[in-house]
């Protein structure tokens, strides 16, 4: 990826305010790069070394300089033998700001948005991007699933919210290709790593809040503090809260007491808020909004079955009226929005059988599929077939299995990514919520399971809507250490063609 002209090239410029450092012994030392990556380093660049989950880039350092490292910032003591190596206290807390001026303050010239919640940052994301498409605006975006600039798609992404350097490079090239607006996903782990520090954020935006990554953050109040970042430490100017969970109820009523100077707004569709809506749906099954602006009344129809992914919609609508954008304009293409692959994907099978595939991997995320599909679909058999990943929050597992006995009518248990977990373990602690474990069948392998729904439907006299959850846009299994090719897309699309 190129990237635009850059000013701050000086390190005693960049490394101001850190008292640690000499910076009369800087002054002459310019660099023309910036990466925690030794791989990545080239001739002129400043290699930074931070110890991370499962490898530390203090190791890495003398490979760093040998390939063309002229300075390394570390957050190791140890390391500072090392000629032309500074050790910096918190490092990862500053690398945001670090960066931010490598890259000449690129999000001060932006519209930023920022996305969080435990579900809906994706979809969010790509809302805000539509709709400033449809008002002829040039925005870029970063999601789970992609980065895109301008309408066009650079890579897929590795993280959902990439690290510090990384963020500010992307910003940089949106400035250099002359967007005016970015939408970024702000995931808890991100936030808990600092990795969004130097970047000035006009709008945050809460989605939603349940339970989740108690693997990473421990407690379910440690997951709140991080989520609560965006709104509080990282000072955006106006502030978008779905409060029709915890979390966004408790964050507004702390601004109201606090009296912030920024501008706050509320969303719900229970409450009475500053954008108060209300859902219908037409004779397919499909939404209709009714929503209250700060101004206004307005009604929309929206093309999906998913009320929580229509509720994403609306506070991407809050954020642009909040700030002042008309749209007027906008309303009526809203049935246009393509959704994000794997939200609530609809594949037909044939004249009586739908497939939604759907990246649900959450208790609340498969309750609100299966419910949606439930209301949706009156008249239909509903099936469903998951798994839980590995290496990640165990305790939501018997969660999601209760959840899907009650809400199913035909349930099979398969394996996700079980990582480096036995997926046999993973499946009786998904079982271990369940009361009937016999109305569950159990099939480990992914494929099977899914073609052995799809081969059932078809035998069945009963319209019949299979849910396939918990992977959504993801193309391989990660199993055993090894990335196994696995779409749930391309496996139900294949087999629609060899029915034929």
């Amino acid at each position: 990826m190129t990237t635009n002209h850059i000013d701050v090239t000086r390190l005693d410029e960049l490394l101001k305010g850190f008292p640690s450092v000499d910076l009369n012994q800087l002054e002459n030392l310019k660099i023309s790069g910036i990466s925690l990556d030794s791989r990545k380093i080239k001739k002129g660049f400043l290699f930074c070394a931070l110890k991370g989950e499962k490898v530390d880039g203090n190791d890495f350092i003398e490979e760093a300089f040998k390939r063309g490292a002229v300075f390394c910032l570390t957050d190791n003591k140890n390391s500072t033998h090392l000629i032309n190596t500074f050790y910096i206290h918190d490092l990862r807390k500053h690398l945001g700001v670090i960066s931010s001026k490598f890259y000449d303050h690129p999000s001060n010239k932006l519209k930023a948005f920022a996305v969080t919640g435990t579900n809906g940052k994706t979809s969010c994301v790509s809302f805000i991007s539509q709709i400033a498409k449809l008002l002829n605006s040039q925005c870029g975006h970063i999601s789970t699933i992609d980065i895109s600039i301008n309408g066009k798609d650079l890579e897929s992404s590795s993280l959902t919210t990439p690290e510090s350097i990384e963020l500010q490079k992307y910003f940089s090239e949106m400035v250099r290709v002359e967007s005016s607006l970015v939408a970024f996903e702000a995931s808890s782990h991100g936030l808990e790593q600092y990795r969004l520090t130097g970047t000035s954020i006009d709008t945050a935006i809460l989605t939603s809040f349940s339970c989740d990554h108690l693997d990473f953050h421990k407690t379910i109040n440690n997951y709140k503090k991080a989520k609560k970042r965006l709104f509080t430490e990282l000072k955006p100017k106006n502030i978008i809260l779905n409060i029709d969970n915890i979390l966004g109820e408790e964050i507004y009523k702390e601004l109201i007491k606090e009296k912030e100077s920024c501008k706050f707004f509320s969303v719900s569709e229970e409450k009475d808020a500053d954008f108060q809506y209300s859902f219908s749906r037409n004779n397919k099954g499909k939404i209709e909004v009714k929503l209250k602006t700060l101004e206004k009344e307005v009604l929309f129809k929206l093309n999906t079955v998913s009320r929580p992914l229509a509720s994403n919609v609306i506070c991407a609508l809050a954020a642009f009226l909040s700030s002042g954008f008309n749209l007027d304009g906008v309303y009526q293409n809203l049935e246009k929005l393509t959704f994000p692959k794997g939200r609530m994907d609809l594949i037909k099978l044939d004249e009586k059988n739908k497939c939604y595939i759907d990246y649900a991997h959450t208790p609340e995320a498969l309750e609100t599929s299966l419910i949606e599909l439930r209301e949706a679909y009156k008249e239909s058999k509903i099936w469903c077939v998951f798994g839980c990943g590995g290496e990640r929050d165990k305790e939501k597992r018997p969660k999601m299995g209760e959840l899907a006995e009650l809400l199913s009518d035909f349930l099979v248990i398969t394996n996700d990514n079980p990582r480096m977990e036995n997926e046999l373990q993973i499946i009786e602690e998904i079982t271990g919520g369940m009361k009937e474990k016999k109305r569950c069948k159990i099939i480990p392998d992914r494929r099977k399971a899914i073609l052995h729904c799809l081969n059932e439907m078809k035998t069945h006299k009963s319209k019949n809507i299979l849910l396939i959850a918990g992977k959504g846009h993801e193309e391989y299994q990660d199993i055993l250490g090894k990335k196994i090719q696995l779409s749930d897309h391309n496996l139900v699309k294949d087999f629609i063609l060899s029915a034929k």
